[in-house]
């Protein structure tokens, strides 16, 4: 055995010693894994059903005694490969792909990044990058396709014809097996003006776009007013560091304007930087209210995140917040407080609600871990799952997501293909040989006129974003459900003074996607 492999197998034995170590340092490196100062470390009741197996003394040396022989069968591969391989080995690249496809088996949301990808991802979250403004889903590496669950406004993606729901198979020739999401997200960036090739199925058809990079200043937030019920819809796409001040201009404009109702879009939204979900949690919720905690693996709360300051958002607008099964982490954090503390907060004079809120649509994702990207050496790092959320009431969301108020399913229509329908069969004067208007009225029918259609000229972004909200039976159903609940307060408030008699209310007078009684009539 060569000198240089022998110095090698001592650093991964080295390394895997110090990982073996109890303690575990933070993002900024500073708080261990126990605090020494027992007065420091915070205990609650644990919650078996909702919370991390605890590891206690025993467990942790039965891990020992089960790595340690393994550690030696790693130093037998690399050996045996530097020995008798036939074909040179490069070892940086063999083991960081080896640890690349380790990491998914800790967690789904664990990751090894190379010093390249570290580099590249450290960009994402600054609110301000060069690539395609896109959002996707997480693929595992086996998978072939990666989705894409939204186009940012008037991006490259979307001036190039892309579309929500387009599933990615090749990035610039390259498929995407054994990629992970994060790789594939840096092939999508690049220098300015340089082209992206892609490759997508849509409607189970292959079709290739070349994407020009642009700076994508990421307009986390938008805002409408539905001005024939005077109710504000904001959409919000991630949570990443301009969010919150985007979000609270867009409010104080909806107190403005004296909105009778806020609709809160999420569908979509992947989640993104925990900070910035408390931080909106501060434009709804009173000052010092509970957002989260964080436990470690040992059932221990390591912080607790709350609101800094007053809320922005008059209390009396009523809130209907829109979720689906894309709507995830620290969407899902925002959505479930808002459910949570409507619940909750009661004015003790009048015996009312404080906060009307209400989840529409489908169940969330059910995301409740959080990761942090924690530098390693040669510039690599480890994306790990270090932690696990929990909102107030010790409620955990891993794996179980959120449960809306009102289930209400979403019901697209092709545009395209109900123009064909209706176009060719879908009304009288689509049949040959139909009696014509003017026939009706004992006018000869003029055979010579030729219907023209008008030439349709391509809709800009802001076109296509209204006509998708008029056409959205979620928006549409929380607009009716605000008018409705605005008609009782009205006519007879005691029906609407609490969120529990508001929601039998709403539920006995609006039937949505839920299954109601039916008896047969003998």
């Amino acid at each position: 055995m060569t000198h240089k492999l022998k110095l090698l197998i001592l650093y991964i034995f080295t390394i895997s010693l110090v990982l073996l170590n109890k303690s575990a340092l933070s993002k900024n490196n500073q708080l261990t894994f126990f605090k020494k100062n027992k007065k420091e470390t915070k205990y609650i009741e644990i919650n078996q059903k909702n919370d991390p197996e605890i590891t206690t003394p025993e467990q942790s040396k039965d891990k020992k005694k089960e790595i340690y022989p393994w550690l030696g069968t790693v130093a037998e591969v690399v050996s045996l490969i530097e020995q008798k391989s036939f074909r040179d080995v490069d070892f940086a690249d063999f083991i960081q792909e080896a640890l690349k496809a380790a990491m998914p088996h800790v967690d789904a949301h664990s990751a090894f990044f190379s010093k390249e990808s570290y580099q590249e991802t450290m960009e994402s979250t600054s609110g301000k990058f060069s690539g395609i403004g896109v959002s996707v889903m997480s693929k595992a590496l086996e998978d072939d396709t990666l989705s894409i669950i939204d186009v940012i406004q008037n991006g490259p993606a979307d001036k190039a014809g892309l579309k929500a729901g387009d599933k990615i198979i090749q990035v610039s020739g390259e498929s995407l097996r054994s990629l992970s999401t994060d790789e594939v997200i840096n092939k999508l960036k690049g220098e300015v003006g340089t082209d992206a090739e892609l490759k997508v199925v849509r409607d189970k058809k292959p079709l290739e776009f070349k994407v020009k990079r642009d700076i994508i200043k990421d307009q986390s937030s938008i805002c409408y007013n539905i001005t024939d019920q005077n109710i504000y819809y904001l959409s919000l796409k991630i949570f990443n560091e301009p969010a919150a001040k985007q979000v609270k201009e867009l409010l104080e404009k909806a107190n403005a304007g004296k909105a009778n109702g806020l609709i809160l879009d999420l569908r979509r939204n992947p989640g993104g930087i925990l900070d910035s979900a408390v931080d909106m949690g501060s434009l709804f919720l009173p000052k010092g209210s509970l957002v989260l905690t964080t436990k470690n693996n040992a059932g221990i709360v390591t912080t607790e995140y709350k609101t800094k300051t007053n809320p922005v958002l008059n209390s009396n607008i009523p809130i209907f917040i829109l979720i689906d099964n894309f709507t995830a982490s620290a969407a899902e954090i925002l959505a479930g407080n808002l459910q949570y503390y409507s619940k909750k907060l009661i004015d003790p004079k009048t015996k009312k609600s404080s906060l009307m809120v209400f989840l529409v649509g489908m169940h969330s994702f059910g995301k409740g871990s959080v990761q942090e990207v924690i530098p390693i050496s040669n510039g690599c790092a480890l994306k790990l799952t270090t932690l696990l959320y929990f909102l107030p009431d010790n409620i955990s969301t891993q794996a179980k997501g959120i449960e809306p108020d009102f289930l209400v399913k979403p019901k697209i229509i092709p545009s395209e293909e109900m123009q064909w329908v209706e176009d060719l069969y879908g009304k009288e004067s689509s049949l040959k040989y139909h009696i014509t208007p003017e026939e009706v009225f004992g006018k000869a029918p003029d055979k010579k006129a030729k219907k023209v259609k008008p030439e349709e000229k391509e809709k800009t972004w802001e076109e296509r974003q209204k006509e998708a909200i008029n056409n959205d039976v979620q928006v549409k159903t929380s607009v009716n459900l605000i008018n409705l609940f605005n008609f009782a307060k009205q006519c007879n408030p005691k029906l609407v003074e609490t969120r529990e008699k508001t929601l039998s209310f709403l539920k006995q007078n609006y039937l949505t996607d839920e299954l109601f009684n039916i008896n047969k009539v003998e």
